[in-house]
């Protein structure tokens, strides 16, 4: 059975990019999920000298292992002002330092969302287009869904019959892969 990584580029304990990750990952069928917070992963700030002493975050080791166990990566993308959140770009920093690819050359499939109504695309674009490649990873789908707050019905997340066939699209592609 293929283990899947799960996770939101954010640490906040109320995330709705960690709420669609989680979503999207229970849409798959026959894998095992790994589902993380990075909120418990927390790691001070990337500082060189810090890393010249070898003095490597536990977290960060124990995150580099779970990367390393799994067969694929489904991400949220958080978008704080246009951009990656600290704590998600801090990780792939620290991780970087311990060993590359930081992906693993995994099958990486992004997601996005936010309150606005574009759901968090600058950023989705940013890290598809750009980061990915760097970080080892290969990028086969993307989802944002914009508005979030309008998809919520009584705390559950509910998507229109449009979205939820873009979404099991966009996860049927990243199954191919892993």
């Amino acid at each position: 059975m293929k283990k899947i990584l799960v996770f939101s580029g954010s640490n906040s304990s109320t995330s709705i990019n960690q709420r669609l990750a989680v979503y999207a990952g229970n849409c798959l069928e026959d894998v095992e999920l790994k589902v993380i917070h990075l909120k418990n992963f927390p790691a001070e700030v990337y500082s060189m000298d810090q890393e010249l002493r070898g003095d490597f975050p536990e977290t960060m080791l124990a995150l580099n292992d779970i990367i390393k166990e799994v067969d694929g990566i489904l991400i949220s993308l958080p978008e704080y002002n246009s951009g990656i959140t600290p704590v998600f770009k801090n990780s792939m920093d620290w991780i970087s330092r311990i060993e590359n690819p930081i992906l693993k050359d995994k099958p990486i499939c992004l997601l996005s969302t936010s309150p606005g109504a574009r759901g968090g695309k600058t950023n989705l674009a940013y890290v598809s287009e750009v980061l990915i490649k760097c970080w080892g990873g290969k990028l086969t789908s993307t989802f944002s869904l914009p508005s979030f707050n309008d998809h919520l019905v009584d705390g559950t997340l509910e998507l229109s019959d449009r979205e939820s066939s873009e979404l099991l699209e966009v996860l049927d592609e990243f199954m191919k892969h892993v």
